[in-house]
């Protein structure tokens, strides 16, 4: 009888190794299980935020195109005012140049000594220039 109850404690423990072993499978695989889960979780969490992410970057490219466009506007306006500006300071050049001379003029006819002459001698000068008195 020994011999029995060797091969059945053989058995036996042959069994519960085997039980062990499917234990620590199934609880290995479960582990397993439970992790993916968390990860797929994290990964579907991931892909949501990505998606946000990915939504707010349009909007901002789409402002930015937004302000690119009035840049180009605003740059054009700029150079055509610049354009009239120059044309404004040549024009006021001009003006301060006949200004300028007009002044002078006026400061030559002051000093020339006024000289008498009567209203027969002033309109035959202006018949002259072709400016004739009646």
């Amino acid at each position: 009888m020994t011999e029995f109850m060797t091969l059945q404690y053989k058995i036996y423990a042959a069994l519960i190794a085997v039980a062990v072993l499917l234990l620590a499978i199934a609880g290995t695989a479960g582990w397993s299980k439970y992790k993916i889960g968390k990860l797929e979780q994290a990964v579907g969490s991931a892909r949501i935020e990505a998606d946000k992410i990915e939504q707010s970057a349009i909007k901002l490219e789409q402002k930015a195109a937004v302000y690119i466009q009035k840049i180009n506007y605003l740059e054009t306006n700029l150079a055509e005012i610049q354009k009239i500006a120059r044309k404004q300071d040549e024009e006021l050049e001009k003006l301060f140049k006949d200004t300028n001379d007009s002044r002078a003029g006026v400061l030559r006819a002051r000093s020339v000594r006024t000289i008498q002459s009567t209203g027969a001698e002033l309109c035959a000068k202006l018949a002259d220039l072709g400016h004739g008195c009646e």
